[in-house]
Formats: structure tokens, C-alpha cells, sequence
């Protein structure tokens, strides 16, 4: 069984894209907004989370704070990917801030080194 991995992006193009891009190695669901992906979590937790930082109303970061907020969310890995570098001081609070565009291979190896062991998978064409 493949890892679950929430997309959250604004964009849907750039959800579309990044599920096409994922699915060979994740089960992905998509959430347009964090509001509503932080219901999804609650719902359906996933194994991971890939985020836009940059999202009307409830921002990545808040996103993020909201799901830590959740006790059984609060071990979920997050990663954020965005169009601008990170605000000062992001990644000296633990936040794992990756900037388009991201190579694929780039972007899978980072989601997969995030996954907890017990749903770590392998490479692919292992």
C-alpha cells in the first residue's frame, strides 16, 4: 500500500501536476485551501504533506501550525513548496522549505526521506 500524501496548493493546475508527478509513488489527495485540507486530515489523516506557503485565508505556515495543533496530526510530516524563498529565519524553526521549480527526482527523495519508517517505500524500479 502506497504512503498517503495530502497536496495542498491553491493552484489547480499545480495540484494536477504535482498528483501526476507523485502518484506513481504516493496515494494522493488534493485540497485547494487549508481550511479544507486540514479537514481532510482530520478525516482521512495522511502519512505526509506537501503545502503551498502562499494560499488565500489560512496560509501554509498556519496550515501547519493548525495540523501540529491536532494530536493525531501532530507527528504528520510537512514540507512545504513555494514560488518565493522562505521568509528569515523558516528553516532555523525546523520548517523543511523546498522552492520551485524543484527537480522531480528532487522533490520525491525529499518526500520519501520524510516519511515516517513504517511507511517509508522504496525507490522506484527497485
Amino acid at each position: 500500500m502506497k504512503p498517503r500524501l495530502l497536496i495542498v496548493d491553491d493552484s489547480w493546475s499545480m495540484r494536477q501536476t504535482l498528483r501526476l508527478l507523485l502518484a506513481p509513488d504516493f496515494d494522493c489527495a488534493l485540497a485547494e485551501d487549508g481550511p479544507s485540507a486540514l479537514n481532510h486530515a482530520r478525516s482521512q489523516p495522511p502519512d505526509i504533506i506537501l503545502s503551498d506557503v502562499n494560499m488565500a485565508g489560512m496560509d501554509g505556515f498556519e496550515l501547519c501550525r493548525r495540523v501540529r495543533a491536532e494530536p493525531s496530526l501532530e507527528q504528520v510530516p510537512f514540507l512545504f513548496l513555494s514560488g518565493h524563498e522562505p521568509p528569515a529565519g523558516v528553516r532555523e524553526q525546523g520548517y523543511i522549505y523546498l522552492v520551485k521549480p524543484v527537480p522531480p527526482a528532487i522533490l520525491v527523495s525529499r518526500l520519501r526521506e520524510l516519511l515516517p519508517p513504517r511507511r517509508a517505500i522504496p525507490p522506484t524500479g527497485s
